[in-house]
């Protein structure tokens, strides 16, 4: 039974591949006049169909998205030894951190320019090589920048990237951690701003979010830390804030 199931999972599989860019295709999927199919990002990019030239239709293949949305899909690294199957609600993260595949430096998230790109296992070294002032090795930092700054935080075993942005009179502060939202989710984040030889202090809490993430969804979410200028210049003291991070497990 095993044997045949698998069976059916490949001929699945195969009815699943784009012509175009041969990748498998995932909702929205699109058809041409004659009922080929298309992926929605190769129909962006082709006036006809690949296959018998036919013009592109308006329909969708609503029976083989049903197909895709149920499917579980090999791993794109499969080639070099990922034998996992993923939904199509999981398979991109997992290939963002599959240990068999690569990743490009993380720095390139807050516009360091940076051609690397390599295995996860082998970022640390990458980072102590070419980044060294990024680097923070306590769970632990104190951000005093008034203006945006980025680190790369180096405890518990892993890669976290730290990012700080002002902009539109906003301070938005957040951590991700260079791993999947499984993984980012057994760790947290306390920001604490305040003055020396002061009461008042602000301290806000947050899950850590995932690399895969990008900055603009962790901004919006409310998952970060986001607070007012206005609210920020009272815990200014000599042009230097006292924004204290500190990592922990949950």
């Amino acid at each position: 039974m095993d044997h045949l199931s698998h069976a059916l999972d490949e001929a699945l599989l195969s009815n699943l591949e784009c012509p175009v860019c041969t990748e498998y295709m995932v909702p929205l999927i699109n058809l041409c006049t004659n009922g080929h199919n298309i992926c929605s990002k190769c129909r962006e990019k082709v006036q006809c169909c690949p296959t018998c030239t036919a013009e592109f239709s308006n329909i969708r293949n609503v029976t083989l998205e049903n197909i895709a949305r149920r499917q579980r899909y090999p791993c794109a690294n499969r080639q070099s030894g990922c034998l996992h199957l993923f939904s199509i609600e999981h398979i991109a993260e997992h290939e963002a951190f599959c240990t068999y595949g690569k990743i490009v430096c993380p720095l390139r998230k807050v516009n360091v320019e940076c051609h690397w790109r390599g295995f996860k296992c082998d970022f640390e070294e990458h980072a102590k090589a070419e980044h060294p002032t990024y680097i923070l090795r306590s769970p632990k930092f104190v951000s005093r920048l008034l203006r945006g700054s980025a680190a790369l935080v180096l405890c518990f075993g892993e890669v976290f990237l730290y990012n700080k942005v002002v902009r539109d009179g906003k301070y938005y502060c957040v951590v991700q951690l260079i791993g999947p939202r499984s993984e980012a989710s057994k760790y947290k984040c306390e920001f604490k701003l305040y003055v020396a030889n002061s009461i008042e202090q602000i301290s806000k809490t947050f899950t850590v979010r995932s690399y895969v993430e990008d900055f603009e969804t962790s901004f919006n979410s409310g998952k970060c830390l986001r607070l007012d200028d206005v609210v920020v210049r009272h815990f200014v003291l000599e042009e230097e804030l006292s924004l204290t991070i500190t990592l922990s497990k949950v």
